[in-house]
């Protein structure tokens, strides 16, 4: 389970008045996403929204699943679904899951980005933090009914296989058509509850439960520069912890996400040093309206975004 990574949602920043040079502090959304859409495939829409997949998903699957080769073929054919169809359906529902709760408070929806370390969604809005939050848990939620149609699918496999039908999340060995199915809902159920917990429950920026946390912060009134320096220390603790574990493990897409982590932690202190911190797009769309708008035009750059997770 902790092999799947951490899914996120960027939000976009406002557009800077014309004639300003960009900031040094981080990159904007737009070319982000121009950047990592090289080498994506579009897989077609949505709702109206762009859904693309980034080639190199097909390399770190590969990757992962050179590990079950010496369990045998039925172990790299059970990886390969759960890391393949079963995984890409899984993050594209939870990314529309922020999309829609973007549109629902009024945001804008660039699109979905699947690619090796979860998914991105680039949504922008100007709710507030507590619409935010409501954005950040949304795509979490998804993964409640997802676990509720794989545990039926995995008390009917299980039914089959041996004529109980109490589910248990024990993966058998995938030997033959009916342990195979076994394993896989049991697999697909493990990776929801997962994904869930890490990003729902793990207060690293800039994974869901990384926005909630900053957004809870502003929300009781803490000080927008005191919440990204605590935002800081406490994503920079959290990304050090699994990239040891992740080494202990010998986990690479652990390590992988932990230093996207630490990049975008980076990223955030940058702005917190350099004084532009109403130029993050976490922070200059969940600060008030009025420091938000002061902050903004007082800055000598435009709004930059920081590649994000929020998420696993």
């Amino acid at each position: 389970a902790s092999k799947h990574s951490g899914m996120q949602a960027i939000p976009a920043a406002p557009e800077p008045p014309p004639g300003q040079q960009p900031a040094k502090s981080g990159f904007s959304v737009s070319a982000l996403r121009d950047k990592l859409h090289h080498g994506a495939l579009p897989l077609g829409s949505i709702s109206g929204i762009p859904i693309r997949l980034h080639l190199l998903f097909f390399v770190t699957c590969g990757l992962q699943m050179l590990g079950s080769i010496y369990y045998g073929a039925e172990a790299v054919l059970l990886w390969f679904l759960l890391l393949g169809p079963v995984l890409l359906i899984t993050i594209l529902c939870h990314e529309l899951g922020h999309c829609l709760a973007a549109r629902s408070v009024g945001g804008t929806v660039q699109g979905i980005l699947l690619w090796p370390l979860g998914g991105l969604a680039f949504i922008g809005h100007d709710a507030g933090p507590k619409a935010d939050i409501w954005v950040a848990v949304a795509g979490p939620l998804t993964h409640i009914p997802m676990i509720g149609m794989w545990v039926g699918f995995l008390s009917l496999a299980t039914h089959n296989a041996s004529g109980s039908w109490a589910p248990s999340l024990e993966v058998p060995y995938p030997s033959g058509a009916k342990n195979l199915a076994v394993a896989l809902c049991a697999g697909a159920v493990i990776m929801n509850l997962s994904l869930m917990a890490f990003n729902l429950f793990v207060p690293a920026y800039p994974l869901d439960g990384g926005r909630i946390f900053v957004d809870t912060m502003l929300i009781a009134g803490v000080r927008p520069d005191l919440t990204a320096k605590v935002t800081c220390a406490v994503a920079t603790l959290i990304s050090v912890g699994l990239i040891v574990w992740g080494c202990v493990q010998f986990q690479l897409i652990t390590i992988l996400v932990a230093c996207f982590i630490l990049f975008s932690t980076w990223q955030l202190f940058q702005h917190v040093r350099l004084g532009t911190l109403g130029q993050h797009p976490m922070f200059a769309f969940t600060m008030d309206a009025a420091e938000a708008e002061a902050n903004y035009w007082k800055l000598p750059g435009p709004s930059h975004s920081i590649p994000q997770q929020q998420q696993v």
